[in-house]
């Protein structure tokens, strides 16, 4: 830094499609700070240096950072700025900010520039980072699949050709146009297609330009499978390599270069905007994944038996090593749980399991590591966090909070507090096209009321055979800068949580589809139903403290497992199951 003139250096947890998950490849924030969460913003300066994270990390962050001398900064608290303000604050005119433009989106760069003087220079510092870093290895790419049609229910071209009308109709009308798509997840769903190059995504590393006469797919030569291949020559898509994007950017000659500026690095659009052909788009109205079709809502119900079958004999597992003093530690207990769920049909984890005993669980995303693993004894919770893949169907994401022995008052009183917002979210019915910060009262309101508060969103987005965090669709506190409206076909999860720090965490977790429901005076209605369809702790349940109503709303959810997921047991495990939801 001293050496270049650059006063501040910004490092992001990010890659170039920004992407939730990042490759050992793309962690140069960790390689710096030693902090291994999934999210967070590094500031160094010159004498001192912030680690911005969010409310999930505070106590991983507080212990990994120690002796360190970076300053931890608690992103939401009243009292902890912003980067952006902590910047507006201590950079002086003249100064120089650098950082990697290829790991912060156009429409972070924007409020970066806006935020700052116009004297403050911002260049990109990718050269710098790579040098400072220089022990991380090369970015891997693995072959590349189709997924075929019964499973996805609409071919390609005929997505590709519903893009073309969308953009048409809302953003380019009669001008030539380039519409530009980084998000591995987007592109995979457009095209079809599914990879092994991200950490439990089913997604390859690839961009995408779609104009009005044609579409070219950038992806590593040599990865694609011969029937995906030919899937998409059949669609009319160009393939061209991975690494010829950014050369073939300066080459684009449309009247329009149309992105979204949350989805697309700075690197791509920066150029464009300054040249004045650049408009701004959300994707989420162009690529409509997170509305599922009825093949692929198909599919996802029948992940879900087969991840409930699992589960429900991991519970009962669980209570029966507790009861015999043979529980180990948090790390062998996931991993059983990894292993029961790829032997029952799961292809891969949707995510690191997270499986977390007593004071862990009230670190949000805590991860058990073998030499630092907590045993596990038959008291306490235990709190479970999975997820697997299924090929082709669909994608899974449960958190079961599971009870070892006595539960004290405490727990009960937390337990069910959570419990019933779970509930009373799950019986939601709400107006077609509302909004998720509309929804997220619903389960927050009953924690508030009894002296909690949950630092995290309520919902999430999840992908069919994809990203189990999909970021279109969410329910929240706060506004998404692209948010999805609820429609029939949307999945999204069901997850408050109370975290008692020191102590213990418990978080509930379900995902839940939107359905139709019933006119309201002429008004379109939307409901949910349950995918998920396993029992919650019952020795965890204090029944005083449930409504008639809510006592209903799980008496009927317990009916649906009945139904759905019982007769797919052992006899054993459904005699079991039968008396762990008796009520």
């Amino acid at each position: 830094m001293t050496g270049k003139g650059v006063d501040w250096f910004i490092v992001y947890l990010s890659d170039p499609h920004l992407s939730e998950y990042i490759s050992r490849c793309d962690r140069y924030l960790t390689a710096l700070s030693g902090f291994t969460g999934s999210a967070g913003t590094l500031l160094v300066g010159q004498s001192e240096a912030y680690l911005w994270i969010d409310s999930r990390y505070f106590v991983q962050a507080k212990d990994q950072l120690e002796g360190s001398g970076i300053t931890l900064m608690r992103s939401g608290l009243a009292d902890v700025p912003t980067l952006i303000d902590h910047l507006s604050e201590h950079v002086w005119d003249g100064q120089t900010i650098a950082l990697d433009l290829m790991t912060v989106s156009f429409n972070g760069y924007r409020k970066l520039r806006d935020a700052l003087s116009n004297t403050i220079d911002i260049v990109d510092g990718s050269a710098m980072l790579r040098s400072a870093v220089s022990d991380l290895p090369e970015r891997d790419f693995k072959e590349i699949v189709s997924v075929p049609l019964k499973y996805c229910g609409v071919s390609a071209a005929a997505k590709i050709s519903d893009v073309r009308k969308t953009i048409k109709k809302n953003y380019a009308h009669d001008r030539s146009y380039t519409y530009i798509l980084s998000d591995i997840t987007n592109n995979m769903w457009l095209f079809n297609l599914r990879g092994n190059d991200a950490e439990c995504v089913p997604a390859a590393y690839s961009y995408a330009m779609i104009t009005d006469v044609g579409a070219t797919l950038y992806i590593e030569p040599g990865k694609l499978d011969e029937d995906a291949a030919k899937m998409l020559d059949d669609a009319g898509v160009l393939i061209r390599p991975y690494r010829k994007f950014y050369d073939d950017l300066e080459e684009i000659a449309t009247d329009m270069v149309i992105a979204d500026s949350c989805a697309n690095n700075c690197n791509i659009l920066l150029g464009f905007d300054e040249d004045g052909v650049y408009r701004d788009c959300s994707d989420c109205e162009i690529i409509r994944k997170a509305v599922k079709n009825s093949t692929e809502i198909s599919g996802m119900k029948e992940a879900h038996q087969k991840d409930a079958v699992t589960v429900i004999k991991f519970i009962r597992m669980i209570k029966e090593m507790a009861r015999e003093g043979t529980l180990g530690d948090e790390y062998d207990i996931g991993r059983m749980l990894d292993d029961m769920r790829i032997k029952n049909g799961a292809s891969s984890l949707s995510f690191k399991t997270i499986c977390a005993y007593r004071e862990n669980a009230a670190v949000v995303h805590y991860i058990a590591r073998k030499e630092t693993a907590k045993p596990v004894m038959p008291e306490g919770f235990l709190l479970v966090d999975s997820g697997g893949q299924y090929k082709n169907l669909g994608t899974t994401d449960i958190t079961r909070t599971i009870s070892l022995g006595e539960v004290s008052a405490e727990e009960k009183k937390v337990y069910t507090t959570v419990l019933k917002g779970n509930l009373r979210l799950m019986n939601a019915i709400f107006p077609r096209g509302f909004k998720g910060t509309l929804l997220d009262g619903l389960a927050e309101s009953v924690l508030w009321e009894n002296g909690y508060f949950c630092g995290h969103g309520i919902g999430h987005g999840v992908g069919c055979y994809l990203a189990v965090h999909e970021g279109e669709t969410r329910i929240s506190r706060g506004c998404g800068e692209r948010e999805s409206c609820f429609f029939p076909g949307v999945i999204v999860s069901d997850e408050p949580g109370v975290y008692i720090e020191g102590k213990f965490g418990v978080r509930l977790e379900n995902l839940l589809l939107t359905v139709a429901s019933d006119d309201l005076d002429g008004n379109k209605m939307c409901a949910f139903e349950p995918l998920t369809l396993v029992p919650f702790d019952k020795e965890s349940i204090d029944q005083t403290l449930l409504t008639d109503d809510e006592k209903d709303i799980l008496s009927r959810y317990y009916e649906l497992i009945s139904e759905k997921i019982l007769p797919l047991l052992p006899e054993d495990d459904r005699k079991w199951a039968e008396e762990y939801m008796s009520l």
